[in-house]
């Protein structure tokens, strides 16, 4: 008898029990489906989702807990709960309907959707350098010792990410402010896309750093035939977007920091240098560093590329030019 109870339980995981529609619009539409979820030694209680639907999602067959046509958003807190209506006024605020055809998630990662749920881009503050992160305490279960992917444990609870002041400037251009205890030396970031989620900029505010102040925009700003000869007369930050790999960030600094320079006599002296770091989201990332002086005498910034660091799995490699940081980026998206 109990080995039959359990084969019922394992064939009938999600009870269905309500649903509640708490967005009804001319594109698109949301709504929590709860269940009574049942699996045995695993989950036993209230489970419930959120889903979109639109011209967009027709092609979403139903399965488990999926209605045909509707796209799962994700997961919401439901144990205890009355019903669907109680759980929607939970998530309520993870839920930001910007306009007719636009919709922002705002939990752990930032999402967003130009098209009615469609197609969705995301921000994701795992993929920040682990040194902008204060990371909590984690079990031996977890990567890289054990098999289990624990990083969204650095946010979640108090720690979870506050998505605000986002502006949309058109379709595939957002921009937000994102704060959280668990970033390390940082009061908040600024965060930005400009081609649809192809490259995230990150802007640091708060950050210790010696040497002068500085402005991103300064360093966004630089022309490449500046920084090395050869090099097209464009701004490091296009010139960026048109190397780095699909679904980069990129982090921008708001302060110098010192970078050794060697003399012919073998002598190091002090420069001060812009260090912009990047990743992709197959785990490769890298630095480099553009040594700067803000108060040259004609009142210009005088720059040039300085050296840098690309690692690829546990491979390092130093940068030595950035014409040369293309052509491996180049060979890497072929």
């Amino acid at each position: 008898m109990m080995l039959f109870a359990l084969l019922v339980a394992c064939g009938e995981p999600n009870q269905r029990l309500d649903e509640y529609v708490f967005y009804d619009g001319p594109q698109f539409r949301l709504k929590v489906v709860r269940y009574y979820r049942n699996v045995p030694f695993n989950y036993l209680g209230e489970h419930a989702v959120v889903m979109c639907q639109s011209e967009t999602t027709g092609e979403y067959s139903g399965r488990e807990a999926r209605d045909a046509g509707w796209r799962m958003l994700g997961e919401a807190p439901a144990r205890g709960s009355k019903d669907a209506r109680e759980v929607a006024l939970r998530v309520g605020e993870d839920y930001q309907v910007f306009d007719d055809h636009t919709l922002i998630g705002k939990t752990n990662v930032f999402n967003i959707s130009f098209d009615a749920c469609g197609q969705f881009i995301n921000w994701d503050p795992t993929r920040l350098p682990q040194a902008m992160i204060e990371s909590v305490q984690k079990p031996d279960s977890c990567a890289p010792d054990g098999p289990l992917d624990c990083r969204y444990s650095d946010f979640e609870g108090d720690r979870k990410p506050q998505y605000e002041q986002i502006r949309i400037a058109g379709k595939g251009q957002v921009n937000f402010r994102v704060s959280t205890p668990a970033f390390k030396g940082v009061q908040f970031l600024r965060v930005q896309t400009r081609n649809n989620g192809a490259v995230w900029h990150v802007d640091t505010a708060g950050l210790d750093a010696d040497g002068h102040g500085l402005q991103p925009d300064t360093v966004r700003s630089l022309s490449m035939s500046l920084l090395e000869k050869g090099l097209a007369d464009v701004s490091l930050i296009d010139w960026l977007e048109s190397v780095l790999p699909p679904r980069s960030m990129v982090i921008w600094p708001d302060g110098l920091v010192a970078c050794d320079e060697r003399q012919g006599d073998g002598q190091a002296t002090s420069a001060s240098c812009a260090e912009i770091r990047f990743n992709d989201s197959e785990g490769n990332s890298g630095a480099f560093y553009i040594a700067m002086n803000t108060a040259a005498e004609n009142g210009n910034i005088e720059a040039s590329f300085h050296s840098g660091v690309y690692v690829t799995g546990d491979r390092s490699a130093p940068v030595r030019s950035l014409a040369g940081l293309q052509a491996d980026m180049a060979v890497r998206r072929r």
